[in-house]
């Protein structure tokens, strides 16, 4: 991590570092490492809850295909979401907890 942050300080080019730039490093990166894999977004303006798949990470948003959302209307629509507006997010991983429908009340 440490290699991170002088990463970022070089980038700035003043030496300091800016908790934003961190931030935005780490949050995209859990996104841009992970296309494919199924999320869980609530974002800003909260409660609003995105479950779907990562698409793509572009600039300083996520890409997500939803599968479900609180609006059902949305649901199946693809999402644009800047990571500030992102207030939680969980990325599901093999080996770890799955993400349930909410639906129906059993994992994907």
């Amino acid at each position: 991590m440490n290699e991170d942050l002088a990463k970022i300080a070089d980038q700035l080019g003043d030496g300091m570092t800016n908790i934003n730039d961190i931030r935005y490093s780490v949050v995209s990166g859990h996104f841009q490492n992970n296309p494919g894999k199924r999320a869980l977004l609530l974002i800003f303006p909260f409660p609003f809850l995105i479950i779907g798949k990562i698409v793509d990470v572009v600039s300083d948003f996520v890409v997500i295909k939803a599968e479900v959302t609180n609006v059902t209307e949305l649901d199946d629509e693809e999402f644009r979401v800047h990571l500030d507006d992102i207030e939680v997010f969980y990325i599901e991983q093999p080996d770890g907890s799955k993400i349930p429908d909410i639906r129906t009340g059993k994992h994907a």
